[in-house]
């Protein structure tokens, strides 16, 4: 085989480097305003209204009959009505 050459001692020059790109100017590097488009509008849903309720009436009648002696008798009747608010 071929015997290799050996390189020169002396201090190699760096060869051809790669270009360097330009620094760019602060005030280019600024990116301009895009235009950005509009939101569609978004339909707001309907509120429901609520429908009047009508308010609570219980009535509650009692009747109370007593004996308390033999041959008397006594008959207590109660009737009350409450009107509740609707919540």
């Amino acid at each position: 085989m071929a015997k290799r050459k050996k390189a020169s001692k002396v201090q190699k020059r760096a060869s051809a480097k790669r270009g360097k790109s330009r620094k760019v100017a602060k005030a280019a590097k600024r990116t301009v305003a895009k235009a950005k488009p509009k939101r569609a509008p978004v339909k707001k849903a309907v509120r429901r209204i609520k429908q009047p309720v009508a308010p609570v009436v219980e009535t509650v009648a009692v009747d109370v009959i007593e004996q308390p002696a033999p041959g008397v008798i006594t008959v207590t009747e109660v009737e009350e009505t409450e009107v509740r608010k609707a919540s």
